[in-house]
């Protein structure tokens, strides 16, 4: 952040000097037309030289500010093309922080649900019930991204939550959780 404040600082810098330069041109012009006007009115030959040296100078002096506007103008350009950079690459990076999250709270809510299911299986066997239930745990080889992925691209195939859960072989609070965590990213995407 403090690269892309200090980039506007800069760009705002130029376009001042830029503007003053502008003023400087103008005032300049001004001033040379002023001298036209006088000397249009009497044209002593002495005048003559003076207005030449005047034309000479304000030439020397615009040769002079040309490439200070246009230097800054390139660099102007250069700093906003480096913002849209940086812009682009936080995009990507809150793209990806939003992937993690998704996964992580997916993982959570599994690690709540494996929990529950253990507690209700220590109940069941401090209730003397000697049979052992077996407890449903989800397959080690899917990767929990690629299921996140599964899930959304399901919920855009416009498949309701009962039926990718279904589909998927996971809890119907999971598939909630993924689609609603989702769309609360999209929808900061949009607000900014």
């Amino acid at each position: 952040m403090t690269n892309i404040v200090s980039l506007e600082f800069l760009i705002a810098v130029l376009f001042i000097i830029d503007v003053f330069l502008v003023i400087l041109l103008l005032l300049f012009a001004k001033r040379v037309k002023q001298m036209n006007l006088g000397t249009s009115n009497s044209h002593p030959p002495s005048n003559h030289l003076e207005e030449k040296a005047a034309f000479e100078s304000a030439r020397e002096i615009l040769d002079m500010l040309e490439p200070l506007v246009l230097e800054s103008r390139k660099t102007a350009l250069s700093f906003d093309e480096q913002i849209r950079e940086k812009r682009k690459l936080s995009k990507d990076l809150n793209d990806a922080l939003d992937t993690r999250i998704i996964s992580i709270n997916l993982l959570l809510s599994r690690a709540d649900d494996l929990q529950k299911k253990l507690e209700d299986r220590q109940q069941t066997i401090q209730q003397a019930e000697p049979v052992l239930k077996t407890v449903h745990s989800p397959s080690r080889e899917s990767n929990v991204v690629d299921q996140q992925n599964q899930i959304i691209d399901l919920y855009y195939q416009k498949a309701n939550v009962a039926t990718i859960a279904e589909k998927l072989s996971i809890p119907k609070g999971e598939v909630q959780l993924v689609i609603d965590l989702k769309e609360k990213f999209i929808a900061m995407e949009q607000g900014q």
